[in-house]
């Protein structure tokens, strides 16, 4: 019985995490979902959502310096052309969840440069980070 609970608590805590999927064998953004800054430009920012079953029922919106760009289901990539520079990423969930917290955070972005970001979610939080993948 002892193990029988331990193991339903492991699979509990791996079911509240997401995990991350290389952009290469991640799902398109379907064109229907990509609002903003789809055309091709100087640098190129590349964001992947996590795959998993947590948090797999609601989409994720990403905003690039305010504008939406993009609704992100589990698991999702897309790329966005933007200007070299500095801008504001922010993401927060679709208002089909709720719509509540915004997360943002700052990217540099140098001229021909790609710049690989990821929507991730652990527990109560979700975050956009920079990953390899």
């Amino acid at each position: 019985m002892r193990i029988f609970i331990g193991a339903l608590a492991v699979a509990m805590l791996a079911g509240c995490a997401t995990s991350p999927v290389p952009a290469d064998k991640a799902d398109p953004v379907p064109s229907n979902r990509l609002y903003a800054f789809s055309a091709k430009s100087e640098s190129q920012l590349l964001v992947t959502r996590d795959s998993g079953l947590y948090g797999s029922g609601c989409n994720y919106r990403l905003y690039i310096d305010g504008t939406l760009a993009a609704e992100f289901a589990s698991g999702e990539v897309a790329r966005f052309g933007v200007k070299a520079g500095k801008h504001i990423l922010g993401i927060k969930p679709s208002a089909a969840c709720g719509g509540w917290g915004l997360v943002e955070r700052e990217v540099d972005v140098k001229t021909g440069e790609t710049v690989r970001r990821r929507i991730t979610l652990s527990g109560d939080n979700f975050d956009i980070s920079p990953t390899a993948i």
